[in-house]
Protein backbone atom coordinates (compact mmCIF):
# COMPACT_ATOMS: atom_id res chain seq x y z
CA UNK A 1 0.00 0.00 0.00
CA UNK A 2 1.58 3.81 -0.57
CA UNK A 3 1.59 5.84 2.55
CA UNK A 4 0.31 8.52 3.82
CA UNK A 5 3.71 10.28 2.71
CA UNK A 6 7.26 9.74 2.01
CA UNK A 7 8.06 9.84 5.42
CA UNK A 8 5.42 7.08 6.83
CA UNK A 9 6.03 4.24 8.01
CA UNK A 10 3.05 2.35 7.37
CA UNK A 11 3.69 -1.66 7.18
CA UNK A 12 0.29 -3.47 8.73
CA UNK A 13 -3.34 -3.37 9.37
CA UNK A 14 -3.57 -2.93 13.32
CA UNK A 15 -0.87 -1.44 15.28
CA UNK A 16 2.49 -3.22 16.35
CA UNK A 17 5.45 -1.55 18.05
CA UNK A 18 8.66 -1.85 16.11
CA UNK A 19 11.45 -0.51 17.67
CA UNK A 20 9.38 2.55 18.82
CA UNK A 21 7.59 2.82 15.76
CA UNK A 22 4.19 2.44 15.16
CA UNK A 23 3.85 0.01 11.85
CA UNK A 24 0.18 -0.27 10.66
CA UNK A 25 -0.86 -2.30 7.95
CA UNK A 26 -2.93 -2.46 5.12
CA UNK A 27 -4.11 -5.97 4.14
CA UNK A 28 -6.73 -5.34 1.22
CA UNK A 29 -10.42 -5.54 1.32
CA UNK A 30 -11.65 -5.24 -2.53
CA UNK A 31 -14.69 -3.28 -2.53
CA UNK A 32 -17.54 -5.34 -4.58
CA UNK A 33 -18.22 -2.25 -7.02
CA UNK A 34 -17.24 -2.76 -10.27
CA UNK A 35 -14.91 -5.76 -11.73
CA UNK A 36 -12.47 -7.30 -9.16
CA UNK A 37 -9.29 -8.86 -11.06
CA UNK A 38 -9.13 -12.63 -9.72
CA UNK A 39 -6.26 -13.92 -8.64
CA UNK A 40 -4.55 -15.44 -11.66
CA UNK A 41 -2.91 -18.96 -11.74
CA UNK A 42 0.93 -18.12 -10.85
CA UNK A 43 3.47 -18.77 -13.68
CA UNK A 44 6.47 -20.28 -11.85
CA UNK A 45 10.08 -20.94 -13.04
CA UNK A 46 10.30 -24.58 -12.56
CA UNK A 47 10.71 -27.53 -14.39
CA UNK A 48 7.35 -28.12 -15.95
CA UNK A 49 6.04 -24.84 -16.72
CA UNK A 50 9.24 -22.08 -17.40
CA UNK A 51 8.80 -18.68 -17.87
CA UNK A 52 7.02 -15.86 -19.76
CA UNK A 53 8.33 -15.17 -23.25
CA UNK A 54 8.65 -12.00 -22.05
CA UNK A 55 9.22 -9.82 -19.07
CA UNK A 56 5.45 -8.53 -18.86
CA UNK A 57 3.67 -11.33 -20.52
CA UNK A 58 1.68 -11.25 -17.52
CA UNK A 59 0.18 -7.61 -17.06
CA UNK A 60 -3.01 -8.19 -17.88
CA UNK A 61 -5.32 -5.76 -19.79
CA UNK A 62 -2.69 -4.55 -22.18
CA UNK A 63 -1.07 -2.20 -19.31
CA UNK A 64 2.23 -3.98 -20.17
CA UNK A 65 3.29 -0.51 -21.92
CA UNK A 66 2.30 1.81 -19.03
CA UNK A 67 3.67 -0.56 -16.24
CA UNK A 68 7.02 -0.45 -18.83
CA UNK A 69 7.18 3.44 -18.47
CA UNK A 70 6.36 3.64 -14.92
CA UNK A 71 9.43 1.29 -14.03
CA UNK A 72 11.73 3.28 -16.16
CA UNK A 73 10.68 6.71 -14.31
CA UNK A 74 11.42 4.62 -10.78
CA UNK A 75 14.74 3.12 -12.18
CA UNK A 76 13.53 -0.42 -11.38
CA UNK A 77 13.00 -3.76 -13.59
CA UNK A 78 10.12 -3.82 -15.03
CA UNK A 79 9.41 -7.54 -13.63
CA UNK A 80 10.16 -5.69 -9.80
CA UNK A 81 7.58 -3.09 -10.83
CA UNK A 82 4.80 -5.53 -12.37
CA UNK A 83 5.14 -7.84 -9.03
CA UNK A 84 4.88 -4.81 -7.20
CA UNK A 85 1.60 -3.68 -8.90
CA UNK A 86 0.44 -7.30 -8.42
CA UNK A 87 1.24 -7.43 -4.55
CA UNK A 88 -0.40 -4.45 -4.12
CA UNK A 89 -3.82 -4.27 -5.70
CA UNK A 90 -3.89 -7.75 -7.48
CA UNK A 91 -4.76 -5.79 -11.07
CA UNK A 92 -7.78 -4.39 -9.52
CA UNK A 93 -8.08 -0.36 -10.58
CA UNK A 94 -11.47 -0.12 -8.33
CA UNK A 95 -9.75 -1.96 -5.18
CA UNK A 96 -9.68 -0.06 -1.38
CA UNK A 97 -8.13 -1.30 1.14
CA UNK A 98 -9.15 -1.29 5.32
CA UNK A 99 -6.75 1.43 5.65
CA UNK A 100 -8.06 3.61 2.64
CA UNK A 101 -5.15 3.21 -0.01
CA UNK A 102 -7.09 3.53 -3.58
CA UNK A 103 -7.01 1.97 -7.13
CA UNK A 104 -4.64 -0.11 -8.78
CA UNK A 105 -1.73 1.19 -7.18
CA UNK A 106 -3.07 1.41 -3.84
CA UNK A 107 -2.31 5.77 -2.83
CA UNK A 108 -3.33 7.09 0.62
CA UNK A 109 -5.01 10.21 -0.49
CA UNK A 110 -1.91 12.19 1.11
CA UNK A 111 0.64 10.69 -0.66
CA UNK A 112 -1.96 10.70 -3.84
CA UNK A 113 -1.68 14.78 -3.52
CA UNK A 114 1.32 15.29 -4.06
CA UNK A 115 2.38 12.60 -6.67
CA UNK A 116 -1.09 12.16 -8.26
CA UNK A 117 -1.07 15.26 -11.02
CA UNK A 118 -4.69 16.20 -10.27
CA UNK A 119 -5.30 12.96 -12.02
CA UNK A 120 -7.70 9.93 -10.11
CA UNK A 121 -5.98 7.37 -8.30
CA UNK A 122 -8.60 4.74 -9.52
CA UNK A 123 -7.58 5.23 -13.23
CA UNK A 124 -4.87 2.84 -14.23
CA UNK A 125 -3.47 4.92 -16.55
CA UNK A 126 -3.25 7.83 -13.49
CA UNK A 127 -2.15 5.63 -11.00
CA UNK A 128 0.98 3.32 -12.69
CA UNK A 129 2.17 6.83 -13.38
CA UNK A 130 1.84 8.32 -10.29
CA UNK A 131 3.59 4.63 -9.01
CA UNK A 132 6.82 5.00 -11.15
CA UNK A 133 6.89 8.80 -9.65
CA UNK A 134 6.58 7.60 -6.46
CA UNK A 135 9.21 4.82 -6.14
CA UNK A 136 11.59 7.13 -7.93
CA UNK A 137 11.38 9.45 -4.70
CA UNK A 138 11.98 6.89 -2.75
CA UNK A 139 15.03 5.43 -4.83
CA UNK A 140 16.40 8.74 -4.34
CA UNK A 141 16.31 9.06 -0.74
CA UNK A 142 17.95 5.67 -0.03
CA UNK A 143 20.38 5.71 -3.16
CA UNK A 144 23.62 7.30 -0.24
CA UNK A 145 22.94 3.96 1.57
CA UNK A 146 23.04 1.84 -1.25
CA UNK A 147 26.66 2.52 -1.85
CA UNK A 148 26.60 2.53 -5.28
CA UNK A 149 24.90 -1.32 -4.96
CA UNK A 150 22.41 -1.64 -7.80
CA UNK A 151 20.91 -4.86 -6.46
CA UNK A 152 21.10 -3.24 -2.89
CA UNK A 153 19.44 0.14 -3.85
CA UNK A 154 15.91 -1.65 -5.70
CA UNK A 155 16.20 -3.65 -2.42
CA UNK A 156 16.24 -0.34 -0.14
CA UNK A 157 13.18 1.30 -2.71
CA UNK A 158 11.07 -1.53 -1.89
CA UNK A 159 11.79 -1.65 1.96
CA UNK A 160 10.93 2.30 1.66
CA UNK A 161 7.49 1.91 0.17
CA UNK A 162 6.56 -1.03 2.73
CA UNK A 163 8.82 0.87 6.12
CA UNK A 164 9.10 4.18 5.36
CA UNK A 165 12.46 5.54 4.18
CA UNK A 166 12.69 6.95 7.53
CA UNK A 167 13.30 3.50 8.79
CA UNK A 168 15.28 2.47 6.32
CA UNK A 169 18.05 5.82 7.17
CA UNK A 170 17.73 4.47 10.56
CA UNK A 171 18.70 1.11 10.42
CA UNK A 172 20.96 1.51 7.37
CA UNK A 173 19.79 -1.11 5.53
CA UNK A 174 16.15 -3.35 5.42
CA UNK A 175 14.65 -2.54 8.83
CA UNK A 176 14.69 -5.57 10.89
CA UNK A 177 10.83 -5.76 10.26
CA UNK A 178 9.61 -9.78 9.50
CA UNK A 179 6.81 -8.05 7.26
CA UNK A 180 9.02 -5.83 5.64
CA UNK A 181 11.68 -8.53 4.75
CA UNK A 182 9.26 -10.82 3.62
CA UNK A 183 7.64 -7.88 1.94
CA UNK A 184 10.97 -7.76 -0.30
CA UNK A 185 11.69 -11.20 -0.41
CA UNK A 186 7.76 -11.59 -1.80
CA UNK A 187 8.11 -9.47 -4.20
CA UNK A 188 11.46 -10.12 -5.94
CA UNK A 189 10.64 -13.67 -5.65
CA UNK A 190 7.43 -13.20 -7.72
CA UNK A 191 9.48 -10.64 -10.35
CA UNK A 192 11.97 -13.43 -11.12
CA UNK A 193 9.00 -16.28 -10.89
CA UNK A 194 6.30 -14.63 -12.77
CA UNK A 195 7.38 -11.66 -14.85
CA UNK A 196 11.21 -12.29 -15.94
CA UNK A 197 11.81 -13.56 -19.04
CA UNK A 198 13.55 -16.92 -19.12
CA UNK A 199 13.06 -17.35 -15.42
CA UNK A 200 15.81 -14.36 -14.66
CA UNK A 201 16.51 -12.88 -11.69
CA UNK A 202 15.68 -9.32 -12.03
CA UNK A 203 17.67 -6.65 -10.24
CA UNK A 204 17.26 -6.80 -6.43
CA UNK A 205 17.33 -10.31 -6.57
CA UNK A 206 20.85 -11.28 -8.35
CA UNK A 207 23.46 -13.66 -6.06
CA UNK A 208 25.88 -13.27 -7.85
CA UNK A 209 27.23 -10.40 -10.39
CA UNK A 210 28.03 -12.64 -13.26
CA UNK A 211 27.12 -15.02 -16.41
CA UNK A 212 25.48 -18.27 -14.87
CA UNK A 213 27.14 -20.12 -17.61
CA UNK A 214 26.01 -22.39 -20.78
CA UNK A 215 23.14 -24.90 -20.60
CA UNK A 216 20.63 -25.77 -18.20
CA UNK A 217 20.47 -27.73 -14.81
CA UNK A 218 18.37 -30.56 -13.62
CA UNK A 219 16.67 -30.46 -9.85
CA UNK A 220 18.74 -31.79 -7.35
CA UNK A 221 16.59 -34.17 -5.83
CA UNK A 222 14.43 -35.26 -8.79
CA UNK A 223 10.38 -35.54 -7.80
CA UNK A 224 11.28 -33.46 -4.83
CA UNK A 225 9.42 -30.62 -3.07
CA UNK A 226 11.05 -27.89 -0.99
CA UNK A 227 10.11 -27.65 2.66
CA UNK A 228 12.27 -25.20 3.61
CA UNK A 229 13.87 -22.05 1.71
CA UNK A 230 16.87 -20.05 2.42
CA UNK A 231 17.30 -17.62 5.16
CA UNK A 232 15.67 -16.36 8.73
CA UNK A 233 12.63 -19.55 9.86
CA UNK A 234 11.51 -20.64 13.04
CA UNK A 235 11.90 -24.35 13.97
CA UNK A 236 11.68 -25.54 17.11
CA UNK A 237 14.11 -27.52 18.79
CA UNK A 238 16.81 -26.20 16.31
CA UNK A 239 19.86 -23.96 17.56
CA UNK A 240 19.89 -20.17 17.23
CA UNK A 241 22.48 -20.71 14.55
CA UNK A 242 20.24 -22.87 12.67
CA UNK A 243 17.56 -20.74 12.27
CA UNK A 244 19.50 -18.57 9.57
CA UNK A 245 18.90 -20.94 6.92
CA UNK A 246 21.63 -21.05 4.23
CA UNK A 247 20.32 -23.35 1.54
CA UNK A 248 17.53 -25.17 0.64
CA UNK A 249 15.69 -27.93 1.61
CA UNK A 250 14.00 -30.28 -0.70
CA UNK A 251 12.13 -33.45 0.05
CA UNK A 252 11.00 -36.53 -1.07
CA UNK A 253 7.26 -36.91 -0.92
CA UNK A 254 5.67 -38.87 1.83
CA UNK A 255 9.02 -38.07 3.99
CA UNK A 256 10.73 -41.66 3.61
CA UNK A 257 13.77 -40.61 2.24
CA UNK A 258 15.74 -42.70 0.52
CA UNK A 259 15.21 -40.98 -3.03
CA UNK A 260 18.66 -40.41 -5.13
CA UNK A 261 20.42 -37.26 -5.40
CA UNK A 262 21.82 -36.53 -8.54
CA UNK A 263 24.59 -33.75 -9.78
CA UNK A 264 22.43 -30.53 -11.30
CA UNK A 265 25.34 -29.52 -13.76
CA UNK A 266 28.71 -31.05 -14.39
CA UNK A 267 30.53 -31.42 -11.43
CA UNK A 268 33.79 -32.56 -9.51
CA UNK A 269 33.79 -34.20 -6.09
CA UNK A 270 36.02 -31.84 -3.40
CA UNK A 271 35.09 -33.62 -0.36
CA UNK A 272 33.18 -34.26 2.38
CA UNK A 273 31.62 -33.61 5.56
CA UNK A 274 30.56 -36.97 7.22
CA UNK A 275 28.87 -35.55 10.47
CA UNK A 276 26.21 -34.22 8.13
CA UNK A 277 26.15 -36.45 5.46
CA UNK A 278 27.35 -33.82 2.71
CA UNK A 279 29.15 -34.19 -0.31
CA UNK A 280 30.94 -31.22 -1.52
CA UNK A 281 31.39 -30.49 -4.85
CA UNK A 282 32.68 -27.28 -7.29
CA UNK A 283 30.60 -26.86 -10.69
CA UNK A 284 33.31 -28.55 -13.81
CA UNK A 285 33.11 -27.16 -16.89
CA UNK A 286 31.37 -23.50 -17.86
CA UNK A 287 32.50 -21.22 -15.32
CA UNK A 288 31.49 -19.96 -13.35
CA UNK A 289 32.97 -22.81 -10.91
CA UNK A 290 29.78 -22.58 -8.20
CA UNK A 291 30.53 -24.46 -5.07
CA UNK A 292 28.23 -27.07 -3.71
CA UNK A 293 27.05 -29.05 -0.46
CA UNK A 294 24.98 -31.62 -0.98
CA UNK A 295 23.75 -32.40 3.01
CA UNK A 296 22.05 -35.13 4.69
CA UNK A 297 22.89 -38.06 2.44
CA UNK A 298 22.28 -41.84 3.97
CA UNK A 299 24.80 -42.86 1.97
CA UNK A 300 27.40 -41.37 -1.16
CA UNK A 301 27.54 -42.41 -4.71
CA UNK A 302 31.00 -40.73 -5.71
CA UNK A 303 33.79 -40.52 -4.16
CA UNK A 304 36.43 -37.39 -4.21
CA UNK A 305 37.83 -36.41 -7.41
CA UNK A 306 35.16 -37.67 -9.30
CA UNK A 307 33.82 -35.51 -12.35
CA UNK A 308 30.06 -36.30 -12.67
CA UNK A 309 27.54 -35.17 -15.55
CA UNK A 310 24.03 -33.54 -14.91
CA UNK A 311 22.09 -36.41 -13.89
CA UNK A 312 24.32 -38.94 -12.64
CA UNK A 313 23.77 -40.26 -8.83
CA UNK A 314 25.78 -38.39 -6.05
CA UNK A 315 23.95 -40.17 -3.42
CA UNK A 316 20.66 -41.12 -1.49
CA UNK A 317 18.23 -38.65 0.13
CA UNK A 318 18.51 -38.94 3.95
CA UNK A 319 18.10 -37.87 7.80
CA UNK A 320 21.97 -37.68 8.38
CA UNK A 321 22.98 -34.95 10.74
CA UNK A 322 24.75 -33.78 13.87
CA UNK A 323 21.63 -31.75 15.05
CA UNK A 324 19.87 -34.88 16.29
CA UNK A 325 16.90 -36.60 14.71
CA UNK A 326 15.41 -34.52 11.86
CA UNK A 327 13.12 -35.43 8.87
CA UNK A 328 14.34 -37.19 5.80
CA UNK A 329 15.79 -34.47 3.12
CA UNK A 330 18.16 -32.71 0.86
CA UNK A 331 19.74 -29.64 2.10
CA UNK A 332 21.05 -28.12 -1.04
CA UNK A 333 23.73 -25.12 -0.97
CA UNK A 334 25.16 -23.07 -3.24
CA UNK A 335 28.37 -21.57 -2.93
CA UNK A 336 30.46 -18.20 -4.49
CA UNK A 337 32.98 -19.22 -7.17
CA UNK A 338 35.52 -17.77 -5.13
CA UNK A 339 34.97 -20.10 -2.41
CA UNK A 340 37.88 -22.91 -1.67
CA UNK A 341 37.63 -26.42 -3.27
CA UNK A 342 35.86 -27.53 0.10
CA UNK A 343 33.52 -25.43 2.15
CA UNK A 344 31.31 -26.49 4.89
CA UNK A 345 28.02 -25.40 5.74
CA UNK A 346 27.83 -22.06 7.49
CA UNK A 347 31.61 -20.72 6.20
CA UNK A 348 30.01 -17.63 4.98
CA UNK A 349 30.42 -18.62 1.27
CA UNK A 350 26.56 -18.70 0.53
CA UNK A 351 24.43 -18.01 -2.69
CA UNK A 352 20.38 -18.27 -2.45
CA UNK A 353 19.95 -21.46 -4.44
CA UNK A 354 16.83 -20.49 -5.18
CA UNK A 355 17.20 -17.71 -7.46
CA UNK A 356 20.18 -19.90 -9.12
CA UNK A 357 17.84 -22.83 -9.66
CA UNK A 358 14.96 -20.97 -10.88
CA UNK A 359 17.36 -19.65 -13.84
CA UNK A 360 18.50 -22.27 -14.60
CA UNK A 361 15.54 -24.05 -15.01
CA UNK A 362 16.00 -26.44 -11.93
CA UNK A 363 13.88 -25.40 -9.07
CA UNK A 364 11.51 -28.47 -8.06
CA UNK A 365 8.15 -28.28 -9.46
Amino acid sequence: MIRAGISSVAAFVGFVAVAGLIIISAMLTFTESGSSSKKRAALTCDVAGGAPDSPLTSVPNGWAPMVSAAAKDAGLPTSVAAAQLEQESNWNAEAVSSAGAQGLAQFMPATWEKFGNGGDPFSTEDAIAAYGRYMAALKEQVAPIAGGDPDRLVRLTLAAYNAGPGAVQEYDGIPPYAETQQYVDTILASAQGNFSMDCEAPTGQRQWDGDLGDGEWTTPLPGGVVTSGYGGRSVAGLPAWAQNHVGVDIASPGGGGGATVVAPTDLRITGFNNKDGCVIAKEDGDDPDFGFAFCHLRSYAAGKGDELDRGDVIGTEGARAGLGNIAPHLHFEIYRPSAPAVVYPYQGWNLNPATILKEKGAWPS
